[in-house]
């Protein structure tokens, strides 16, 4: 092919089994070091017979192309490479010598299933997702939101309720949390959602007290934040919600770490197996 310059045009071929995005994205970094357009991508997607494959590498010799190609089967990922060897075509198997070197070291051979690393990909997206809503929602941002979260969790100020929410958002839960403030009441929307979902969050309230003291040590205030009576009033309250309402899960966060604290959470939501 020529291009508008009157030389010829340089193409990429990229075949897959599956939908080619793994290809895709390391053909683009590739690429982006000369200032190759990514419109020069020809992408051949769920190609997994040996038809298919002649025709495909047919036209890339007729451009000139280059074929890179991401197959899990070791038998047409081998196919591939003998057609464009016989045909004198510039090619480059991204798959299939990481495969070699892996079974060579794990002893134990590959799956070979095209829509494996799809799986994968759904799982990270899903996460990337669950990020961004739990961060755009955190600490009652948008009550109403609550109806889409996976796990809703609520608590007084300090109790870990942001970190535990966003280390959940990291496997893939999305997550609103809601704090508790005796003079403010809890919005509507959370008694309207499934309520095994609903999370209150406690702590000892002489170590709530230490953590709130700590925070606040560097802005020379006496507020009752920090007051140990105030506290106990605090948690009381928040003991006494958990009693009405019996469906929710109070997970103590004491001395506890984000990810036990998590993990209690998870498996009390979704059951043990998920934890």
């Amino acid at each position: 092919m020529t291009g508008q310059n009157g030389q010829d045009e340089k193409l990429v071929y990229i075949i897959s089994d599956g939908i080619g995005q793994s290809a895709i994205s390391l053909l683009k970094a590739s690429m982006i070091q000369f200032d190759f357009p990514s419109s020069a991508l020809r992408i051949f997607s769920r190609v997994d017979d040996k038809e298919r494959i002649n025709t495909i590498l047919a036209n890339a010799k007729e451009d000139k192309a280059f074929v890179a190609f991401t197959i899990a089967k070791k038998e047409i990922r081998q196919f591939v490479h003998d057609r464009c060897v016989e045909e004198d075509i510039l090619h480059h198997d991204i798959l299939g010598p990481p495969l070699e070197k892996l079974t060579a070291y794990l002893g134990r051979e590959p799956k070979e299933g095209a829509n494996l690393l799809r799986r994968v990909d759904s799982k990270y997206f899903e996460r990337i997702e669950a990020i961004e809503f739990t961060m755009k929602y955190d600490d009652g941002q948008d009550v109403k939101k609550v109806f889409e979260a996976d796990i809703i969790i609520i608590g007084l100020s300090r109790t870990s309720k942001t970190p535990t929410s966003y280390f959940l958002a990291q496997q893939g839960y999305k997550v609103v949390n809601v704090p508790l403030m005796p003079e403010v009441p809890i919005p509507e929307e959370v008694y309207q959602v499934d309520q095994n979902r609903v999370v209150c969050l406690v702590m000892d309230s002489e170590v709530l007290q230490k953590i709130r003291s700590a925070r606040v040590k560097h802005y020379r205030t006496t507020n009752k934040y920090t007051d140990l009576g105030r506290i106990f009033n605090e948690m009381e309250m928040v003991y006494e919600l958990a009693r009405k309402n019996r469906k929710w899960h109070l997970v103590d966060t004491t001395n506890k770490s984000v990810e036990e604290t998590a993990r209690e959470i998870i498996g009390m939501v979704y059951g043990p197996s998920r934890a």
